[in-house]
């Protein structure tokens, strides 16, 4: 997959009241920051970052382009609006092609629909993992072919696509498990089971409640007689 190149602006001026300013004409204000050197205030056309993110997700190396200056980079921090969760503010790190980085990574799933049916599906036990390499190394994305439950029961961190990519370090053991497949009929028993568990926890929270309400009648019944 092709690096995404994104372009950005110096920001002339900073401030909360200037960067509403400038997402109500259609920017994103974002700062930069290198190892070294001084942080870098910028801002981005919204529609050039919603197409980015559509198409490539957060979790990339990027090419980004500074009115000319360019450098690898990744999003360190992407801020979203509270309520119609829009893009507000992205701050990115630059890419040292000498230090290892570390990064979060989600599990994307190949080829589910060879798999799921009627009366199974696959069940995802992780959904996200950590690597750390260099910037050279990084992957486009971390893929998970769940065909291969076609022969195993379940499959691990060593069945990732960079599961076995000696340049690439992660945060788990590679026997660690990441997705199995589960019969529908088996979930719906463990959910049976799971409600069954949930009204004895309620029946018996409502028998401590009806027996603390006995025991408070019966000592001021007990407090009454002595007063008389």
């Amino acid at each position: 997959m092709a690096t995404p190149v994104l372009n950005a602006e110096i920001r002339k001026t900073t401030g909360k009241n200037e960067a509403r300013k400038a997402r109500k004409s259609g920017k994103i204000p974002g700062v930069v920051y290198s190892r070294g050197a001084e942080t870098k205030e910028i801002l981005f056309d919204e529609r050039e970052v919603i197409r980015m993110l559509s198409r490539f997700g957060q979790n990339v190396k990027i090419s980004l382009d500074i009115e000319g200056e360019k450098n690898f980079v990744i999003i360190k921090e992407l801020q979203r609006g509270i309520v119609d969760r829009k893009v507000i503010h992205i701050d990115f790190q630059t890419l040292d092609e000498k230090e290892k980085i570390k990064m979060i990574m989600p599990i994307r799933l190949v080829n589910r629909e060879e798999m799921e049916t009627s009366s199974q599906f696959v069940e995802m036990l992780l959904n996200e993992i950590e690597i750390q390499t260099y910037p050279r190394y990084l992957p486009d994305r971390v893929e998970l072919d769940v065909s291969k439950l076609k022969e195993k029961d379940f499959l691990t961190i060593a069945d990732l696509n960079i599961g076995e990519d000696e340049n690439i370090e992660i945060a788990e053991e590679k026997d660690r498990l990441i997705a199995s497949l589960t019969l529908v009929e088996d979930m719906v028993e463990e959910l049976e089971e799971e409600l069954e568990e949930l009204e004895e926890e309620l029946d018996a929270e409502a028998v401590d409640e009806e027996e603390a309400e006995d025991a408070e009648e019966t000592g001021e019944e007990t407090d009454v007689g002595e007063e008389e």
